[in-house]
């Protein structure tokens, strides 16, 4: 029986309900299917990544801060080319965009491989590379958002959305093991190594995309006139303002990230190490946190609320209670549930963001209505992190976190008295 939008009764002969057949549904799409085996191969890579060149980072100098100097060396292309990324992932072919993306990663990785396993890596390259391992990653990801919709179908995207979810979760969790493993047993130039192995797997599904969806996706896109890249990054912009319900959830985002994500991950840590017995009690509630994320992407992908928006805003209150129990500290189990709760709220929200931009935008803005959300997030992240250290120094860990757990109910109330929030309906099935 195949499947169809609308389905409600149990399909009899597959022995299981409507429900998981409409969360499968965008994998009976040729296309889809292929670009999404090849994501979570690149997904399951790229978490091998932070892990391996940070102890390569650490075996090198044994510095802290050339550590974090190449941890901002990823991030800051990001920040940097993420609109640009966008305006090009809106006028050129996106499968084209992100084949080369896919290229420059390969060979970013594979050249910081190759040098590690060869003792001949110096700081410098370390960072050289990372630099353009970030700047592909920035044409990369507002192109892919934009493919999705192409290769998905608008009926299926919010499900498509929730299975990239699922494997990415699912991913993460399988390549923490296996990074630490690598790490501790052969280097961590061997777990880069897999990393780099593993776009030339996204770049061959993407190559293989069947002839008519290629030539969809290479069509979606008109080519915008005159005025270059510059002003498609400013009409991705302008079509951005012109929304009120997407400027001000791209707004709580930024403020999320920045007041109160940011904190947990700098001070969580230290909670854990000075009152909650050290690295496993952290490890504890970062798997909790992965775990949620598992399940975000099966709520994400069966669940169709009617006003998306309001839906994702009500779910980032799962945010509030993780840094509210760091402040006490509560025990170990009750943090690791809050985690769960937390990586839940962060995949719904995710899911249901992307959906309504790709459902409520003309195809041609989606890639940069996309870049200017991540961008908001990109330099919130970072903001917030710097800032949380100091914080804490002056005022104390606790009142910083509860400040945090505050401003989640806060914020996240404030928006919701936004109209256009109210506004933004689910497409009928």
């Amino acid at each position: 029986m195949k499947v169809r939008p609308g389905d409600s009764v149990s399909d009899s002969a597959a022995g299981r309900p409507a429900a998981t057949r409409s969360m499968f549904a965008p994998l009976a799409a040729r296309g889809f299917r292929r670009y999404y085996l090849g994501q979570t191969a690149s997904a399951f890579g790229d978490s091998l990544t932070p892990l391996a060149i940070a102890f390569a980072v650490l075996h090198l100098t044994a510095s802290p801060v050339d550590l974090g100097i190449v941890v901002l060396s990823t991030r800051l292309p990001v920040i940097l080319l993420t609109l640009l990324g966008g305006a090009i992932g809106d006028r050129f072919s996106r499968r084209t965009v992100m084949l080369l993306a896919d290229l420059t990663r390969f060979a970013a990785h594979g050249t910081t491989a190759l040098l590690l396993l060869t003792g001949t890596a110096h700081l410098w390259m370390l960072v050289a590379l990372q630099l353009v391992a970030g700047a592909g990653s920035a044409f990369f990801n507002p192109a892919a958002v934009g493919l999705v919709a192409s290769l998905a179908g608008k009926e299926h995207l919010q499900a498509a959305n929730s299975l990239i979810s699922l494997s990415r979760s699912a991913a993460s969790m399988v390549a923490l093991g296996t990074a630490g493993a690598l790490v501790a047993l052969v280097g961590p130039g061997w777990a880069i190594l897999v990393d780099a192995l593993t776009f030339l797997v996204s770049m061959a599904f993407l190559y293989r995309l069947p002839t008519e969806e290629r030539l969809s996706a290479d069509k979606a896109v008109p080519r915008t006139g005159g005025g270059g890249l510059l002003a498609g990054i400013g009409g991705g912009i302008a079509e951005v303002a012109r929304r009120p319900w997407l400027w001000i959830w791209i707004v709580h985002v930024a403020i999320i990230n920045a007041i109160v994500l940011s904190p947990i991950m700098v001070l969580g840590p230290y909670v854990a190490d000075r009152q909650l017995g050290g690295a496993p009690a952290w490890s504890a509630i970062g798997i909790a946190y992965a775990v949620g994320g598992l399940a975000g992407g099966f709520v994400g992908a069966r669940w169709r609320p009617a006003r998306p928006m309001v839906a994702a805003l009500l779910f980032a209150l799962l945010m509030a209670p993780l840094p509210a129990l760091l402040a006490v500290p509560a025990e170990v189990w009750l943090l690791a549930l809050a985690g769960v709760g937390a990586g839940m709220q962060v995949v719904v929200y995710n899911v249901l963001q992307t959906t309504a931009i790709q459902r409520n935008l003309p195809e041609r803005f989606v890639a940069r209505a996309t870049s200017v959300t991540m961008l908001g997030a990109l330099v919130a992240a970072p903001l917030g992190t710097g800032l949380a250290g100091p914080a804490a120094a002056w005022l104390g860990t606790r009142p910083v976190l509860v400040a945090s757990a505050v401003t989640a109910v806060l914020v996240t109330a404030l928006t919701l008295l936004a109209p256009s929030v109210w506004r933004i309906r689910a497409e009928s099935s």
